[in-house]
């Protein structure tokens, strides 16, 4: 091992901390969050403001415009993301929703690409993001195409399962339940684990011998679940009002189907 090597290991974590968050950070916050000495933060700062890859904010420092001539060309280079985009972008539009291509890196969800129409919902699964992979959608597809064995060597570096917003598996033993529903489903679900109010759906993209490489996830508010269904054309009306839970679920249903098709068709391309 070099010499340099620990300075790099920290670019790259003050790199990653960046592209967590929408807001410039300090040097101190990022000194104090990633247990960097002060004046090693701001060396490294200076030298990664010099290459472009951070900028000096009012209050604080955020990516650079480095960081999206990289990601343009890793985008040129990954056939995944690149056969994938137009996909998302038709999905997107026809739902009116954001979808999203994910990968699995250990326990982390790492979204690598992310299309949302005008009218779809805020949501923080921004490119270059990481999630806990067991908290959503996206996740719980890749992980449903393994054996046990396997998400538990995924999760050999997790001591304890993070919560969000006070939903989702808080051990193992609840995960391996979510796992075998999204494999009698066909594709995983996620209400509200990451964003309240918001509900995704997702399904792996497989390689040559089926294993899951991607997921195709998306995200759609739950109103919009209720008024999809509320559109079936089926007495989905409860009484005195309000939407039956038989037609909320085959609305979501549906945006499964969509979701599988689309993670079908990307397999095939990729194979």
């Amino acid at each position: 091992m070099t010499s340099d090597s620990p300075a790099l290991r920290r670019a790259i974590a003050i790199l990653r901390h960046l592209a967590s968050g929408n807001r410039p950070i300090s040097a101190g916050a990022l000194s104090r969050s990633l247990d960097i000495p002060r004046s090693s933060t701001y060396e490294l700062l200076a030298v990664l403001d010099e290459q472009g890859l951070v900028a000096k904010a009012e209050t604080g420092y955020m990516l650079g415009a480095g960081v999206a001539e990289l990601g343009s060309a890793y985008s040129r280079a990954n056939p995944l993301q690149r056969l994938a985009q137009p996909m998302l972008v038709k999905l997107a539009e026809a739902t009116s929703g954001t979808a999203q291509l994910a990968v699995l890196r250990g326990w982390e969800t790492i979204y690598i690409a992310k299309e949302q129409a005008v009218s779809s919902v805020a949501i923080i699964t921004a490119t270059g993001v990481r999630m806990p992979a067991y908290l959503t959608a996206t996740g719980r597809a890749m992980m449903a195409g393994l054996s046990r064995r396997e998400v538990l060597a995924l999760l050999s570096g997790e001591s304890s399962f993070v919560n969000r917003t006070g939903v989702g598996p808080r051990n193992v033993r609840e995960l391996n339940a979510e796992l075998a529903a999204s494999r009698t489903r066909g594709f995983a679900l996620e209400r509200g684990e990451i964003t309240p109010g918001v509900v995704t759906v997702a399904a792996a993209v497989l390689d040559a011998v089926d294993r899951p490489v991607a997921a195709v996830g998306l995200s759609v508010q739950e109103r919009d679940v209720r008024d999809l269904g509320a559109g079936q054309g089926r007495d989905v009306r409860k009484p005195g009002g309000g939407l039956g839970p038989g037609a909320a679920e085959e609305a979501l249903e549906s945006l499964g189907t969509r979701v599988q098709d689309v993670a079908r068709r990307l397999s095939r391309r990729l194979r």
